[in-house]
């Protein structure tokens, strides 16, 4: 296929339109049903269709922005080095990783824009999605920060390994202050935000473990905070392995098996690309996913 246009659903008029003319000029595009969507994320589906693009169309809204379904298949296009190509409804900015794209501005989908759209897809070929450079620096104090919150969210997980649930809480609950301090402190840096989402799905986990272990993992609100912060680390730099992993984690326990499997896989990735041997997390959350799979074989 030519292109796969992600869209929400409240921009699904523009999505009809816009496959339409694209259609009309010559190229073979994939536009979701809506019925594809119902109980999956990102089952394997759509995973396939997005691989077997050439481009994909990000139309780009206030809606969309807020979307899991929209900023779960742009970030899989990432992972699958498709190019994106953003099409931006409204005033909403792109995330901050997709701002040195060259974008359309499509407050009309009309037949001119379908033509330059087109064209850019017929010209996208093996191109890679151009990210924004990731532009921080650390204080002393940040970097102190960051190194005791992580060993500390890493004692929690230690310990609901060991089955310690006791000690896991009380460790949890000591991180409370000081996570709240450290959002208050520096709000925009992504590590902080990336840690918040930890925090969050470490509460959860705390929380319901022994539903966890027997693959009963209840809905909770932290998870959707939990998953909103990784997000918003991805969309200042989506090459991050610990936050591909922790939406991955997240949505393991959202039984989105298939879209947790392929961030999980993308996070191991990515972590070889940063120069990483291995990583452990992540390779502990995979064979977690692997027991709440219907194709598990007991032992």
């Amino acid at each position: 296929m030519d292109a796969f246009i992600s869209h929400s659903s409240r921009n699904r008029v523009a999505a009809d339109r816009l496959e339409k003319l694209l259609e009309a000029e010559g190229l073979d595009v994939w536009l979701d049903d809506s019925e594809i969507r119902l109980g999956v994320l990102l089952g394997k589906e759509l995973q396939s269709s997005i691989r077997e693009c050439r481009a994909v169309v990000l139309l780009w809204s206030k809606p969309a922005s807020a979307s899991r379904w929209v900023n779960s298949e742009w970030l899989t296009a990432l992972n699958l080095d498709r190019f994106i190509l953003p099409c931006v409804l409204d005033q909403t900015p792109l995330p901050q990783c997709l701002q040195n794209t060259v974008f359309l501005p499509l407050r009309r989908v009309g037949p001119s824009a379908a033509r330059r759209l087109s064209q850019a897809i017929r010209e996208a070929g093996d191109s890679v999605t151009p990210l924004a450079p990731l532009m921080r620096s650390e204080s002393p104090e940040l970097s102190e920060a960051i190194a005791n919150i992580a060993e500390r969210q890493y004692a929690v997980t230690d310990e609901l390994g060991r089955r310690q649930l006791a000690t896991a809480a009380e460790i949890q609950e000591s991180l409370d202050n000081t996570m709240q301090e450290a959002r208050q402190r520096w709000p925009l840096d992504p590590m902080i935000v990336n840690l918040d989402g930890y925090h969050l799905k470490n509460a959860y986990m705390v929380q319901h473990w022994d539903a966890i272990q027997a693959g009963r993992a209840p809905h909770d609100p932290l998870l959707d905070q939990a998953e909103h912060r990784f997000f918003e680390t991805l969309f200042v730099d989506p090459t991050d392995p610990s936050a591909i992993n922790g939406l991955g984690s997240i949505l393991m326990f959202q039984r989105d098996l298939d879209a947790a499997e392929f961030f999980i896989r993308a996070a191991i990735r990515a972590a070889k690309k940063w120069g990483m041997e291995t990583y452990p997390a992540a390779e502990q959350d995979l064979a977690l996913l692997r027991r709440f799979q219907p194709n598990h074989a007991p032992r």
